[in-house]
C-alpha cells in the first residue's frame, strides 16, 4: 500500500471517528482532540506536497540547464564551423596549451576565449542573459585577465537580477583595474558596485564605492544621483543628500527635474 493510500485511510478513519463521537454525544475535549488530529494530518499532507513541488522544480531547473548547455555548445560549434574549425579541435588545442608551461596569452586558449566572449556578447545583445552568463563563465576558465570579460559577466548578472552573484564579479573588476584602469571603467565599475551593495542593504560599503567612483571621475552625474539617494533614503544624511543632488544638477544630470523637487521636500521638512 503506497503512502498516499495510507494517508487517505488515516484521514477517513479520523473523520468517521469524529462523526461517531458526535452522534453519541462525546465531550468537547474529545472533539477538540479529533480536530487537532485532523489539523496535524493536514499539515503532514501539505509538507509532503511542498517537498514534491520542490523536487519537481529542481528537476525542471536541471532540465533547463542541460537544454541551455546543449544550445550553447551547438551555437559555438556552428560558429567555429563557419570559421573552418571544429569544437573538438578547439578543445583539444586548449588542453594541450594548458599542459605547457609559460605559454603566452596569444595561444589557442586566448583565441578560444575570444570566440566565447563574442558568442556571449551576442547572447547579451539578444537579451538571453542566462545563456550569456553560461558562456562568459566558460570563458573565465580560459582567460582570467580580460576585464571586459568580467564586465560582461557582471552586467549579465545584473540584467538577470542575480545581484549576489554580480557583487563578487564587480569586486574582482575593481581589483583588476586597480590604479591603471581608465576613469570611465573605474567610475562605472564602482558605481555599479555601489548600486549592488545598496540593493543588498550594505549601505556603508555602497557609500565607499560611490566615493571611489567620484574620485575616479569627478564629473559623472549618475554617481552623485545614486549617492544622493543613498544619503536621502538609507543613511538619514540630509546634508550629504543635498550636496550630492546639487552636484548632479550642476553637471546637467538626467534626473535634475526629479532632484530639484526632492531638494525642495528635504529643505521643507
Amino acid at each position: 500500500m503506497n503512502d498516499n493510500r495510507k494517508r487517505h485511510l488515516v484521514v477517513g478513519a479520523v473523520i468517521v471517528a469524529l462523526l461517531s463521537f458526535s452522534l453519541h454525544g462525546c465531550g468537547e475535549s474529545d472533539v477538540g482532540k479529533l480536530k487537532e488530529a485532523l489539523k496535524e494530518e493536514k499539515a503532514k499532507r501539505e509538507k509532503s506536497s511542498r517537498k514534491y513541488k520542490e523536487a519537481l522544480n529542481k528537476l525542471a531547473k536541471a532540465r533547463k540547464r542541460v537544454e541551455q548547455q546543449e544550445a550553447l555548445l551547438l551555437a559555438l560549434g556552428e560558429k567555429l564551423e563557419g570559421e573552418g574549425r571544429s569544437l573538438s579541435e578547439e578543445l583539444s588545442e586548449f588542453r594541450m596549451r594548458k599542459e605547457e608551461e609559460g605559454g603566452g596569452l596569444e595561444g589557442p586558449p586566448k583565441k578560444a576565449a575570444d570566440k566565447l566572449i563574442a558568442l556571449a556578447n551576442d547572447f547579451y545583445d539578444k537579451g538571453d542573459y542566462a545563456a550569456a552568463i553560461e558562456v562568459y563563465t566558460s570563458a573565465t576558465e580560459m582567460d582570467t585577465e580580460d576585464v571586459d570579460l568580467y564586465l560582461g559577466l557582471g552586467r549579465s548578472y545584473i540584467k538577470a537580477e542575480e545581484y549576489n552573484n554580480a557583487i563578487p564579479i564587480y569586486e574582482k573588476v575593481v581589483r583588476m583595474l586597480g590604479k591603471h584602469g581608465s576613469k570611465e571603467e573605474l567610475r562605472q565599475a564602482y558605481n555599479n558596485l555601489g548600486w549592488l551593495y545598496t540593493k543588498r542593504n550594505r549601505y556603508n560599503e555602497a557609500e565607499l564605492a560611490y566615493l571611489r567612483a567620484i574620485k575616479a571621475d569627478l564629473d559623472y552625474p549618475n554617481t552623485y544621483y545614486n549617492l544622493g539617494l543613498l544619503y536621502d533614503l538609507h543613511l538619514d544624511d540630509d546634508l550629504g543628500a543635498i550636496e550630492a543632488y546639487e552636484r548632479h544638477m550642476a553637471l546637467g544630470g538626467q534626473k535634475s527635474n526629479a532632484v530639484r523637487k526632492r531638494l525642495k521636500e528635504i529643505r521643507e521638512r
